[in-house]
């Protein structure tokens, strides 16, 4: 690109700075050098600007499509215009802003594609995020280098609009209009939000949060949204108290009952956290929500598209998230919309992607700041006090999750926390104004917490995993320690043992282990089967972790890890047979894979790979036929059972194609001509049991041929009502 004296325009940074450009495209390498690489790109018309525009820096923009707030006019909801001034705010007592709006009609022409987007390759981009000795990539990589493809981030869809946030100046503490308008429109219709709410906390069985204490804010805030939409005139001032409310501290009386309690998040107390609580709720169970679902449909007679309806409300609570981090508000209802956040993203954009890591950093980070891991001395009403045990053990919890997932030290520690796991009781009596009832279900928990009748609640299942990541805290202190003792194998058995113990000391009807297979997932309550399943596999997987520590010390602990890595495999295919299940249970499938069976299964993998090659039988703890049986239904279930539309679709895939290519090396594999032969040992592979044609003869049942044509014959004139032979 040239200027009118035939010379070569220089890119903006180099401009704006006075540096002499070289004119490389499409990054010139003083930028490179300065490392604003993103930042480089050639303006067709850098002084062609109207009066009294502030001179802005260049920054990478996208393209902005039509999100699904802005569509709505087409289905019968218009969304109320708005044209005010650049500098008006959100905040009554910080004057105005010199801030221009992200949306004002004089924005510079936007760069094309080809010139804002970074030239960074993948396998650069694959390389910037550290992966450890536990992450779900570490198996495959103990042999061979494993390729850049496998930790590349998911593509994020860009079906609907990036937050607003994502398009203006952010570190400032004044909020413009249009992002308050932006989230509020997001709410119509209401009705909408409300099924949807109410879905969420009927159909989870392990809901982090306690039900009553949100779906009572329901009413409310449908009359506070109606308002906001009436006063159209007066919306500036309507948004600024909620901004002002959002800076205020949420301080709850310890007499306050917990039918009261969503009066300080809502009505005249109405906070920016509390609609991105809702949009993020509403979000998590439209994911598990089959697309032709009654719940999407409008009353003009369309539907809404889920996937842009959740990616808006994603962009919608993290626009919520940033007036609050902006203003300093650090409250409970903020921590439950943040982590409830971080779950939606996870799923909708896949388990490795990174602003799920970050969103977990953000989520300890509030929680700290509140207090909630003290518990000692703080003075709180009862069911305060649970409601802050269950947010902060689900937290501690994935905290421990995303540290073996990643390969990472965690950010949470037990030591620094007197906070206990909740107590085994139902929301509806924990937030019973009864005092008689509640003190009758207390009196009916154990000295752990547990309750007797085997009743099964929300809290059962974050009691559960909450106290089995305690045992994995210790297993990450020993895994990802920078400085070694030299006696972790020793370490290591002591956890192992002490979490077998207490695996054994938890109530029969939590326990998987215990229950035949059809009677868990046809006779017990739809969704129970699925959360059974999960805490087992939880239990399973810090096993394999340990004793995939502790092959590194010393080959002795291969048997055991092929015998737990084989319980882990065959405990995940259950789910294949349970073709049948709801939409919601076959959603959770793709996430059960990544986390517990693909570790496993690379495990198994590899060591009939290496005993295939050097000819030497498995150890006895697996069999090598159900070996191969169960790793090709693996394989060949990932591929019809994990859609390309979920977040995790592709890392799976990525690890799928690795077990397909060392399962085919395996079943390929012509040993040497003269291997194993004339010594009459048989070699390690023919010596692994007896042959199909050399199985013991049973009375009644004539001897099998070894002819092909024979051995047809046989089969058709077989016996087979010969009950021996089951």
């Amino acid at each position: 690109m040239l200027r009118r004296n035939g010379k070569p325009r220089s890119c903006e940074p180099c401009r704006l700075s006075k540096i002499r450009c070289d004119h490389t495209t499409p990054i010139c390498q003083k930028c490179q050098a300065r490392g604003i690489s993103d930042q480089c790109f050639v303006h067709p018309a850098p002084m062609t600007k109207p009066a009294g525009t502030p001179r802005k820096q260049p920054e990478a923009r996208r393209r902005v499509k039509p999100k699904y707030s802005e569509t709505r006019e087409s289905r019968g909801h218009e969304s109320p215009s708005l044209h005010l001034s650049p500098t008006t705010t959100l905040r009554k007592d910080l004057g105005s802003s010199n801030v221009p709006s992200p949306h004002a009609g004089s924005m510079w022409p936007t760069p094309p594609d080809s010139v804002t987007r970074t030239t960074q390759s993948a396998s650069e981009s694959a390389r910037s995020f550290y992966l450890g000795s536990t992450s779900y990539a570490s198996v495959f990589a103990e042999e061979n280098p494993i390729p850049d493809s496998l930790h590349e981030q998911p593509p994020k869809p860009m079906s609907a609009t990036h937050s607003v946030y994502s398009t203006r100046m952010t570190g400032t503490r004044h909020c413009q209009m249009g992002i308050a308008l932006a989230i509020v429109s997001k709410f119509s219709p209401f009705s909408l939000f409300d099924n949807l709410v109410r879905m969420y906390f009927e159909v989870n069985k392990a809901s982090v949060f306690v039900g009553p204490l949100i779906t009572s804010a329901l009413p409310q805030l449908r009359i506070d949204l109606e308002k906001l939409s009436e006063n159209e005139n007066d919306t500036c001032s309507a948004y600024s108290d909620i901004t002002s409310n959002t800076t205020r501290p949420l301080k709850v009386p310890p007499s306050m009952p917990a039918s009261d309690f969503h009066t300080l998040f809502t009505g005249q107390n109405l906070r920016w956290e509390t609609l991105g609580l809702m949009m993020s709720i509403a979000g998590s169970i439209a994911q598990f929500t089959p697309p032709d679902d009654p719940v999407f449909a409008l009353a003009n007679g369309e539907r809404i598209d889920k996937d842009i309806f959740i990616e808006d409300l994603i962009h919608g609570c993290n626009d919520c998230i940033s007036l609050c981090q902006v203003h300093g508000a650090v409250n409970d209802i903020m921590i439950w919309m943040m982590y409830s956040n971080m779950l939606v993203m996870s799923n909708f954009y896949g388990d490795n992607y990174h602003g799920v890591w970050r969103r977990m950093g953000d989520c300890i980070s509030s929680l700290y700041a509140e207090g909630i891991h003290c518990e000692e001395n703080s003075v709180e009403p009862f069911f305060l006090r649970e409601a802050r045990r269950r947010v902060y053990s689900s937290i501690y919890r994935s905290d421990k999750t995303l540290a073996t997932f990643y390969g990472r030290p965690p950010r949470m520690s037990k030591r620094y926390s007197d906070r206990k796991q909740p107590l085994d009781i139902d929301d509806d009596i924990l937030t019973t104004s009864d005092a008689d009832l509640l003190k009758a279900t207390l009196s009916r928990l154990n000295s752990e917490g547990w309750d007797t009748e085997s009743n099964v609640w929300s809290a059962s299942w974050i009691k559960l995993r909450g106290h089995i990541s305690e045992f994995k805290e210790g297993f990450l202190e020993q895994s990802l320690a920078g400085k070694r003792d030299g006696n972790i194998a020793q370490k290591l058995q002591a956890i192992s043992t002490d979490l077998r113990l207490w695996w054994e000391s938890v109530p029969a009807h939590l326990r998987y282990d215990l229950y035949d297979e059809d009677v868990a997932w046809y006779t017990l309550q739809p969704g129970v089967p699925l959360r059974m399943v999960s805490s087992y596999l939880d239990y399973l997987h810090l096993e394999f972790q340990m004793q995939r520590i502790m092959r590194r010390q010393t080959q002795t602990a291969v048997p055991a890890l092929l015998e737990i890595s084989m319980k882990l495999l065959s405990t995940v295919l259950v789910f294949n047979k349970q073709r049948n299940q709801t939409y919601s249970v076959q959603r959770h499938y793709p996430s059960i894979i990544l986390f517990y069976c693909l570790p496993s299964a690379g495990v198994l993998a590899l060591e009939l790979r290496r005993c295939t090659l050097e000819n030497v039988p498995l150890p006895s703890t697996v069999s090598r036929a159900d070996l191969i049986r169960n790793l090709s239904v693996l394989i060949s279930c990932l591929e019809s059972v994990i859609l390309p539309g979920d977040g995790n679709h592709k890392l799976c895939s990525e690890l799928n194609k690795m077990l397909a290519l060392v399962l085919d090396e395996v079943l390929n594999y012509q040993p040497a001509a003269n291997e194993n032969q004339g010594d009459g040992s048989g070699g390690g592979l023919g010596g692994i049991g007896a042959g199909f044609f050399d199985m013991p003869l049973i009375d009644g049942m004539e001897p099998i041929p070894t002819e092909s044509e024979d051995f047809l014959n046989w089969l058709d004139n077989a016996n087979w009502n010969n009950t021996y032979l089951f």
